[in-house]
């Protein structure tokens, strides 16, 4: 084995214990705001971790954002449209779906956001969809409800799935929107610049909601786990996890690194049965391997027309 050849071994190998990393701290998000609940208001955990997030990252994107200062201000409405997408409507409003589901759901259901993105960019971008694209889309999908479902379709007939259920497939479409927003950014925006605009935006839209938390006597209980859940969602989520995906998407490329996703439910199970008691049950399994297949059919490139 050559010198180089071993470096780049040992480079792929690191790219891929940094995605564990960030996997992990992703599945344990869902089982911190869980863990919150009846300690710390959830809108209260989102203005935290995006306002902490763009503080604790100013120093290191300070002479990015100089340098993109100009390809930023022409393009805000996007970076806002970013802002909203990612880290209210789709990581935000999560700690709302969380008072009312199991960190497990929100684990299993966030496997599906490749496919929601494939849906949001044959809307808004028009990339060209395959038939075994659209397949894997229906499957997955058919998984997702049968997940909400608890596997009893007679509760989606009768209108009474559970809310947060409900409120997490929604965020999730904001996750899936927000990486169809930053493509449409022009090349060139260093990624701490773009991570750190979209933080500040995520924290100043937090701002409203938090304040009204606060008005109507909602606040933090002091104690261990308020002050826990606290300093992990400003640490970790938002700032070491998202930077080591980044990282490991460059190494590994995003296809690889996108099958890391099906860990989330592993690691939200890992650590919410017992932190939370929480159960897996069959409808967990089966859902799970329904969405998983069709992500997997979803995700297969359509191939390009010889020249």
């Amino acid at each position: 084995m050559t010198q180089h050849s071993a470096a780049t071994g040992k480079s792929e190998a690191g790219a891929h214990i940094v995605m564990v990393i960030a996997v992990l701290i992703f599945g344990m998000n869902y089982v911190i705001g869980r863990l919150a609940i009846g300690e710390v208001p959830a809108y209260t955990l989102g203005f935290t971790r995006w306002t902490f997030a763009a503080l604790l990252l100013l120093p290191f994107a300070w002479r990015h954002l100089k340098a993109d200062r100009e390809r930023l201000a022409a393009n805000w409405k996007l970076l806002v449209l970013a802002g909203f997408l990612m880290p209210f409507m789709g990581a935000g409003v999560t700690y709302v779906a969380l008072t009312h589901t199991t960190a497990i759901n929100g684990g299993v259901i966030q496997t599906s956001m490749p496919v929601m993105i494939v849906i949001l960019a044959w809307i808004f971008l028009r990339e060209k969809t395959t038939t075994t694209q659209w397949l894997g889309t229906t499957l997955a999908i058919l998984g997702v409800l049968y997940l909400i479902a608890r596997g009893d379709p007679q509760v989606l007939l009768s209108l009474s799935f559970n809310l947060g259920d409900a409120i997490l497939i929604a965020c999730n479409l904001g996750l899936a929107g927000y990486s169809i927003a930053v493509r449409r950014l022009p090349a060139g925006i260093d990624p701490l610049s773009l991570l750190i605009c979209v933080c500040t935006v995520g924290g100043i839209i937090h701002v409203p909601f938090f304040v009204a938390e606060v008005a109507t006597g909602q606040v933090p209980v002091p104690g261990p786990i308020a002050y826990v859940s606290l300093v992990f969602v400003a640490i970790f989520p938002s700032v070491i996890a998202i930077m080591c995906w980044n990282k490991a998407i460059a190494r590994l490329g995003a296809p690889r690194a996108g099958y890391y996703m099906y860990l989330t439910p592993v690691t939200a199970a890992l650590f919410g049965i017992p932190l939370l008691g929480e159960t897996i049950s069959m409808f967990h399994v089966i859902g799970g391997a329904v969405i998983i297949a069709g992500v997997i059919l979803s995700s297969r490139k359509p191939k390009e027309d010889p020249a």
